[in-house]
């Protein structure tokens, strides 16, 4: 299965400024989930729907890092909304 990881202009921003090991971590992170769903991989990884403002999104726990996204289509498109250091989600989406 093919897949593609898109950032909005928020997340992108959020991703640049995360440390090199990080983001390393997130990318790692990315690629367990699409083996889990894509059958090569039996450990699900940290996912959760998402409800109440945030619904029909699902967050990873990356660390102490929240990443909210959400999928796309059959080519498993990754849409990144938003990067979070663990407990700042509802402060973060305050300030928008």
């Amino acid at each position: 299965m093919s897949y593609r990881i898109s950032f909005t202009r928020s997340s992108k921003s959020q991703h640049e400024k995360l440390d090199t090991t990080v983001k390393d971590r997130i990318d790692k992170s990315f690629r367990q989930l699409v083996d889990y769903y894509g059958g090569k991989a039996r450990e699900r990884p940290d996912v959760k729907s998402l409800s109440g403002k945030y619904n029909g999104l699902l967050r990873m726990r990356v660390g102490d890092h929240g990443i909210i996204f959400k999928v796309r289509g059959d080519a498993f498109v990754i849409l990144v909304v938003q990067i979070v250091k663990r407990g700042d989600a509802h402060r973060s989406h305050q300030a928008h």
